[in-house]
């Protein structure tokens, strides 16, 4: 991926770190600063972007080493992999119980289902502080609060970071713009009651998981939403034909990248709806299905 990374400056305290969008595990980031420390939200997919992202946020604050907190929106790899590298600098790391669990368990590199290796080391670290209520961050001079989400929503263990003072919402992957979404690990109906609760909290900026930043009259929330109560609506019935459905998404988002995971999100929907488990390896061969084999990444 050529595309360099932008650094949007989002108030005196917060800057966003983002990254091309379209492919998958390239999501944004960022940063908030105080007179004392620094608030890392998220990290990247590999060891050598995260290092890049966390060279950027030292030149800019001057922080390093315990100066560094970092909170984890979600397991997922690409935003959850570089959080070794805070912590062996010395950095604190925050996320649910959820998410620190499964980032335990990993690294999640998912073999199966994408042709890589350049990821570097992505050790899982131990994360310092389990958040399961919201927490407020003091910076010095500057705080952010770090808000767990109260559904499962894109993921069992997401979390959000609002900057009050800036204005700023970092939703993690809650919302992807110009990106279909993944509701593999989460619920099409908690998704929609998120970003509905996303909405009480005030902001002028929102930094996606992926895409590009968003701001005042942005209809990225709306578009998500209506998007997941498709989801809804279509997979209420006993038997609908997932290959039509799927056309059809792929022709109603065409603009959006990722449409290999439209099937994946009808079949996990499905299940949720209907009182059933999804079966993930039959999941991942629906989403391997136009590619003839594991997708290869471009990261």
């Amino acid at each position: 991926m050529s595309s360099s990374p932008l650094v949007h400056s989002l108030g005196s305290a917060t800057r966003a770190y983002e990254q091309p969008t379209g492919g998958w595990f390239l999501n944004n980031a960022g940063w908030v600063t105080g007179r004392e420390r620094t608030l890392v939200v998220d990290t990247l997919a590999t060891e050598a972007r995260s290092a890049r992202l966390l060279d950027a946020v030292r030149k800019d604050t001057g922080h390093d080493g315990d100066q560094l907190v970092a909170a984890i929106t979600h397991w997922h790899g690409d935003h959850a992999h570089g959080a070794i590298q805070i912590a062996r600098a010395g950095g604190r790391l925050l996320a649910t119980g959820h998410s620190a669990a499964m980032i335990g368990a990993g690294p999640h590199l998912f073999e199966m289902v994408f042709a890589f290796d350049g990821w570097g080391d992505v050790t899982p670290p131990k994360i310092d502080e389990l958040v399961s209520e919201p927490t407020t961050v003091d910076l010095g001079g500057i705080s952010a609060d770090v808000l767990p989400v109260p559904w499962v929503a894109h993921t069992e263990g997401d979390l959000v970071v609002h900057v009050p003072s800036d204005g700023v919402l970092f939703t993690g992957d809650l919302v992807f713009v110009g990106v279909v979404p993944l509701v593999m690990a989460g619920t099409a109906e908690g998704w929609i009651k998120a970003l509905d609760w996303l909405a009480t909290l005030e902001h002028r900026h929102l930094v996606p998981g992926h895409g590009p930043m968003q701001g005042a009259g942005s209809t990225a929330v709306a578009d998500l939403r209506a998007y997941l109560s498709w989801l809804l609506e279509v997979t209420a019935v006993d038997a609908p034909d997932f290959d039509a459905l799927d056309a059809q998404a792929r022709q109603r988002w065409a603009s959006w990248s990722e449409g290999e995971r439209h099937a994946v999100n009808l079949m996990k929907t499905h299940a949720d709806q209907h009182g059933t488990t999804a079966d993930v390896a039959t999941l991942a061969m629906a989403m391997l299905k136009p590619f003839g084999g594991p997708i290869p990444l471009d990261i």
